[in-house]
């Protein structure tokens, strides 16, 4: 294969035909811990869900399997050789695992923010009800707050057993990416690659600023860890040759080909030949592509696996995924859509939104990263004020909602964005009111419903 095989792949995979309707779905993945009660400990405590048995991961899926079984989108067990991996529906919706014991929902596509509101309430009682018989209980957080890395499950799946000490190479805090990470990512169409870049573009400015407003992990091991989004501070120290902001993708002259470049330079962790998992960490793509591995010939499928193992903020696929907001509790997990969604498909709202967002420095938006994984909406840069633009920002949003969908953000900005404050500074708040207890703070969170 050469590059140029690769490119006519790439935009064959991204390109809608002509006469393409703009669909404007909404694609969301939401991602969740669960935590078990620990019987052996006197008093409220709870420890994460394990891997095996009734009251482990296994155990969550084959409830989830048994409770749609009769439904009209049954979920169907997927495994890898003999171990169950996950769940997907006719419909599309799969149910997955992360390698710390993370549940995650990828949602099929859906035509609104109503529809997709319906789904994941529906999904939810599903899981509640799935861990039910143990007393497991949801949390909603974008780092695991109280355990260390340590005490997680370990869900060993082949591509995480390769991945796990591979990230001890690329950077300190890979592996609480992959055991201790949570989040909340809403996938945006495209009808053109025209479309597609100009999107991109727009996204991956907007992207810190979502880091911001949405900020909901200020906890690790117990304690308050200096970061309102430790989430976002976790991806800026897991993989920067995979991962992150690159400069390139805050031009207005991006073209699809800039992507292609960055992918290339880029390490698969492996590759699939024969039903077998060739380990390839030792070469990026280019060198793979030039035959620098003694046993490996790239494939157009190699291509598009190596593609599903780069995590940039933005991520294109056939849709453009956002990927930066931390896992946020139920009642506001539909705010991120409603924003980014009218944001995206509202042409007036872009068109204001790009004025603003265009008009700050590229070679910021790095600092801006740093600055809000610290201090959320508090950050400064230079002169840019992250709270203000961010206010101004969700207010665009509400201005095009009116009164269509706008209970799923209006609410948000009332509480959070209006005061300057996130979720992480209202858990904060609820620390404190604890006595700096982690025990006492996460059996309140788990069992108020406002949290």
């Amino acid at each position: 294969m050469t590059f140029n095989d690769l490119k006519l792949l790439f935009l064959s995979y991204c390109r809608k035909e002509a006469d393409t309707p703009d669909k404007q779905l909404f694609g969301l993945e939401y991602e969740n811990f669960v935590l078990v009660p620990n019987n052996d400990h006197k008093g409220d405590s709870y420890h994460p869900l394990p891997v095996d048995g009734d009251s482990g991961v296994s155990g969550v899926l084959e409830n989830l399997a048994e409770l749609t079984k009769d439904s009209d989108d049954p979920l169907e067990k997927v495994f890898e050789k003999e171990m169950l991996l996950g769940l997907i529906s006719p419909a599309g919706t799969k149910i997955t695992v992360e390698p710390g014991g993370q549940i995650e929902l990828s949602d099929a596509p859906r035509k609104s923010l109503l529809e997709a509101h319906s789904s994941l309430q529906a999904y939810l009682k599903l899981l509640k009800k799935a861990v039910s018989s143990f007393d497991g209980r949801l949390l909603f957080h974008g780092v695991q707050p109280v355990h260390s890395l340590e005490t997680l499950p370990f869900f060993p799946k082949n591509r995480y057993r390769i991945m796990y000490p591979h990230m001890l190479k690329t950077g300190s805090l890979g592996q609480w990416m992959m055991k201790a990470s949570a989040g909340v990512q809403v996938s945006i169409d495209y009808i053109s690659i025209e479309d597609l870049q100009r999107k991109f573009v727009f996204l991956n400015r907007l992207s810190p600023f979502l880091t911001a407003l949405f900020a909901n992990s200020p906890m690790i091991i117990g304690s308050p860890s200096g970061y309102l989004s430790y989430r976002s501070h976790i991806w800026e120290n897991t993989d920067n040759s995979r991962s992150g902001l690159p400069e390139t993708f805050l031009s207005d002259n991006f073209r699809l080909e800039d992507y292609i470049n960055w992918a290339l330079k880029a390490t698969p962790y492996h590759l699939m030949h024969e039903g077998e998992v060739v380990q390839t960490t030792d070469w990026n793509f280019q060198q793979l592509l030039e035959g620098k591995h003694p046993d490996l010939k790239i494939t157009p499928e190699d291509w598009e696996d190596h593609l599903g193992m780069l995590f940039p903020d933005i991520r294109i696929k056939n849709i453009l995924e956002v990927r930066v907001v931390d896992s946020l509790p139920p009642q506001y997990a539909l705010a991120v859509p409603a924003l980014v969604g009218t944001l995206l498909y509202d042409e007036s709202a872009f068109s204001s939104a790009q004025s603003i967002l265009m008009d700050l420095p590229r070679d910021e938006f790095k600092l801006y990263k740093k600055a809000v994984s610290k201090d959320a909406l508090q950050a400064e840069v230079n002169r840019t004020n992250l709270a203000k633009i961010g206010r101004q920002l969700v207010e665009i949003a509400l201005q095009e909602l009116g009164s269509k969908e706008e209970n799923w953000l209006l609410p948000f900005f009332e509480l959070y964005t209006k005061e300057g404050r996130t979720p992480a500074d209202e858990s904060l708040d609820l620390y404190r009111k604890c006595g700096e207890n982690p025990d006492k703070w996460l059996v309140k969170v788990l069992n108020n419903s406002d949290y």
